[in-house]
């Protein structure tokens, strides 16, 4: 943990621009493969145990060179799931909105496909049965360093505590210590290219193996 807030801007800052050179390096074709296998895991996770109970999902749209997880969502929506997309809006606020059609997306402030506010079905955060967090890097305590905008965080914290929540990265996104404040959520669950992970305590998370 860093204490002085300056010297976590300052380390997140580096962490994300370290992410973002590894990240470079992958080519098209091995983004979309591991992007692929990441969805695998995802959908053979929610046949398992209580993830089987999961009616309502909060999903996202991915950024370039971000882990793209359109073939799940449309596995969930294909389920009969329903699956809300984030809408980012001034003061940090986060909407989350049910697409009502195919022609109810558009560009967002950060160049995001998202859902046309006045086109989808808006949910509040106590409704999400799961929701799949992206990330910029990881650790293997939980703890995730998004873009610094905090959306996630604040709409998390709104969020019913059983809600099952799950991010989605590459293996290359792994740094061995994320520099966290308080207002920073803890994940407990990971799924990257590799498999499924789950948090067991400060020391961080076991390897369930690819599921």
């Amino acid at each position: 943990m860093f204490s002085d807030k300056n010297e976590i801007y300052l380390r997140k800052k580096e962490q994300r621009k370290t992410i973002a050179a590894r990240r470079r390096e992958l080519t098209r074709e091995e983004c979309a493969e591991k992007s692929r296998a990441i969805c695998r895991h995802l959908e053979t996770l929610l046949e398992r145990g209580n993830f089987q109970d999961v009616k309502t999902v909060f999903s996202y749209r991915a950024m370039p060179e971000e882990a793209n997880v359109d073939r799940f969502n449309k596995r969930m929506e294909e389920s009969g799931r329903k699956v809300a997309y984030p809408v980012s809006l001034p003061h940090g606020i986060m909407k989350a909105a049910v697409p009502q059609g195919e022609d109810a997306w558009r560009r967002g402030a950060y160049g995001i496909t998202e859902p046309d506010l006045d086109r989808s079905e808006i949910l509040l955060p106590e409704q999400m049965d799961l929701i799949l967090v992206p990330c910029v890097a990881f650790d293997r305590k939980g703890n995730r360093c998004g873009h610094g905008a905090g959306y996630y965080d604040r709409f998390l914290a709104l969020c019913r505590p059983e809600t099952i929540l799950i991010m989605a990265a590459f293996d290359l996104q792994e740094l061995e210590e994320i520099a966290t404040e308080e207002t920073d959520r803890r994940i407990p669950r990971l799924v990257t290219e590799s498999g499924y992970l789950q948090l067991t305590g400060p020391e961080g998370f076991r390897m369930s193996g690819a599921v």
